[in-house]
């Protein structure tokens, strides 16, 4: 078929005007990459929310170094991301509020709720807590949970283990039922797990009668001397995501991409089996 000198001109001119909507395209569909994941980029770091005290999970050690099970996990997702790291360690509570404002990326050990979903996304389930109770080696009267009913205990706030001694309705995303085994406990608020060993170390009754917190941070704890006796089998298991702000759906992705690939290779397993000597990645 020929066409006319205006039927080329004018298809050449269609042909030239589709090339260039479609580079606008993909200039404005990486202009569009989320917030999070191009400041990442932008920057060459990776920055991480820790705690300071909360052994085996994630610490800092005397020399300033962060180490634990999380901080493997996220070293091993930024070498993954070819981007380096750099740790902060901002109040648990501030974590689960949201409004970040770019202070940092992400956030390990947080277990998703749908109340923490209205300002933050979880990405991907890593790994599960199991909730436990602990008294001081000295005490005599707590055999089982059931025994800490009306006792003082104590826990660190905004976590799954103080909303197990309140009550609070658990709006854990695919958490199974929960059985309540301590009644009405004279709860203590505590800002880190730290603190709340602290106190239980005291003695038997001086501050505290017991505490709930993770197993595996339990085990740690007595592990390092001190004197703690758990009683009892876990009270629950709850997820540990990591988290993120709202808004970047592909940061979120690819942490998930990075992360289902370590579980499928098996480093998963093997990062939680050097910490824990047991695998805690799968319920």
């Amino acid at each position: 078929m020929q066409f006319s000198d205006g039927r080329k001109k004018a298809v050449l001119y269609v042909t030239r005007i589709l090339a260039f909507l479609c580079f606008l395209g993909l200039s404005n569909a990486h202009s569009l990459a989320g917030p999070v994941w191009e400041r990442v980029r932008q920057s060459g770091e990776l920055v991480v929310a820790v705690d300071t005290a909360w052994p085996p999970f994630q610490w800092q050690r005397a020399d300033g170094r962060y180490d634990g099970f999380d901080v493997a996990l996220v070293m091993e997702i930024s070498r993954r991301l070819n981007v380096g790291i750099r740790f902060v360690s901002p109040p648990f509570s501030e974590i689960v509020a949201g409004g970040w404002d770019g202070k940092w990326d992400v956030a390990p050990s947080v277990t998703p709720t749908r109340q923490r979903a209205k300002e933050l996304a979880f990405p991907v389930v890593y790994a599960y807590s199991l909730a436990s109770l602990a008294v001081h080696r000295d005490n005599r009267s707590i055999r089982g949970p059931e025994d800490a009913s009306g006792k003082r205990i104590g826990s660190v706030k905004s976590t799954e283990f103080e909303k197990y001694l309140t009550r609070e309705p658990f709006d854990i995303l695919g958490l199974p039922g929960v059985v309540y085994k301590i009644d009405k406990p004279v709860l203590f608020q505590f800002d880190d797990a730290a603190s709340t060993f602290a106190a239980l170390a005291k003695g038997d009754g001086v501050e505290l009668d017991a505490v709930v917190d993770s197993l595996q941070t339990i085990m740690i704890e007595i592990e390092k001397g001190r004197p703690f006796r758990i009683v009892g089998s876990p009270l629950m298991f709850t997820p540990s995501a990591l988290a993120v702000e709202k808004g970047d759906e592909e940061f979120a992705a690819l942490l998930e991409r990075v992360v289902e690939d370590m579980r499928a290779e098996g480093t998963l397993s093997e990062l939680s089996d050097t910490w824990f000597g047991l695998d805690i990645t799968q319920p």
